[in-house]
């Protein structure tokens, strides 16, 4: 869901982009209804998709920057700051998705 930000952040001059809660906008959509296995297949595409963007980017691609709104106050973010913040936020779903792959193991 934030990946798509970062595109917008390389593809326009310091855009404002409107922050969104990951659990209003799962409320908003069909998500947690889809299937499981396509739904992966979409995620995986989409992070490679980003991964690829990034290994590319030149130097200077990393501090483009966008203000984002919409979460209380407006909030300044460059490339890799919001590259960073994905990566934080999806660490602790790996550790969720291994600790079910455990205990199905089990």
């Amino acid at each position: 869901m934030w990946g798509g930000s970062i595109s917008t952040m390389l593809g326009e001059e310091h855009p404002t982009i409107r922050a969104i809660n990951p659990r209003t906008w799962i409320h908003e959509t069909d998500y947690p209804d889809r299937a499981f296995r396509p739904s992966l297949r979409a995620y995986t595409r989409q992070r490679e998709e980003l991964l690829g963007i990034l290994e590319r980017l030149p130097p200077e691609g990393w501090s483009r920057d966008a203000t984002f709104t919409g979460a209380g106050k407006p909030v300044e973010r460059t490339v890799l700051s919001q590259a960073q913040r994905i990566a934080v936020h999806e660490r602790a779903h790996l550790k969720q998705v291994a600790a079910i792959a455990d205990a199905m193991r089990s």
